[in-house]
């Protein structure tokens, strides 16, 4: 004979069972209304933007650009978004964006060192130590050096490829803080010359100019004739003009 099974019984484990299918939604609901709470509390939007290490550059300005400013939820703030933003700026070199819970966002600037004028067709171009463009100006400002030479204009933010440029950077680097702020180079013909302690300086050809910008400062460290030409157009065999008009003594010239 087939065992009766008692009715409540058997629909007891369909109750149990849609009772613990609506509990994990019920936790769900109310932890994203938990989030959804804290995340839009104003105890999280941001309060304050601080900017560390801005000089020159324009970083609020560009801060904004990326649609971030105080009210902003914290918790969604795109930080690579504001860094993309503030490294578009010519002058930023690099930068690093920091949440601070909860309310505070810190903008590190590192910013480009500005090292010397170059001569364009146009103007001229302020020019940083990594070989960058960071201004323009319709002339050069005191206090760097300044390379004549009328090479082709480049936008602020653009590094260029150009050997000679980089060759004048690399000399521009070793002179700049003995002689950086009153050398101004210049081409005659094929040749560069600079003037150095009123001693014209005769470079040759502008190549291997931090060799020569070194043999020069070694040079000027010793007692010479007044108005001498210094002649580095090889700068493992310099020589010295005492008479303008006469003969170089030694070779000084290119190998």
């Amino acid at each position: 004979m087939t065992a009766l099974r008692d009715p409540l019984t058997q629909q007891r484990p369909a109750v149990d069972s849609g009772r613990r299918g609506w509990l994990p939604w019920a936790i769900l609901a109310i932890v994203m209304g938990a989030v959804a709470l804290v995340a839009n509390s104003p105890w999280l939007s941001v309060s304050e933007i601080e900017v560390v290490g801005s000089i020159r550059s324009e970083t609020r300005a560009r801060i904004a650009t990326s649609g971030v400013g105080e009210g902003a939820l914290l918790l969604w703030v795109d930080t690579g978004a504001i860094e993309r933003a503030v490294r578009a700026d010519p002058w930023v070199r690099d930068v690093r964006v920091s949440k601070v819970w909860p309310d505070r966002l810190v903008v590190e600037v590192a910013e480009r060192r500005p090292l010397l004028w170059i001569e364009g067709i146009l103007g001229w171009m302020l020019v940083a130590a990594d070989g960058t463009v960071v201004d323009r100006a319709p002339e050069p400002e005191a206090g760097l050096l300044r390379a004549s030479v009328a090479l082709p204009d480049v936008e602020p933010g653009v590094r260029p490829v150009d050997p000679g440029w980089h060759e004048i950077v690399q000399m521009a680097l070793v002179v700049e803080d003995a002689l950086g702020g009153t050398m101004v180079l210049e081409m005659r013909g094929a040749e560069m010359w600079t003037e150095v302690l009123g001693h014209p300086v005769r470079l040759g050809h502008p190549i291997d100019l931090a060799d020569k910008a070194r043999t020069l400062l070694a040079m000027i460290g010793q007692q010479l004739p007044v108005g001498a030409v210094i002649d580095i157009t090889s700068p493992a065999r310099p020589a010295v003009v005492d008479n303008p008009e006469g003969d170089v003594e030694g070779s000084g010239e290119e190998s």
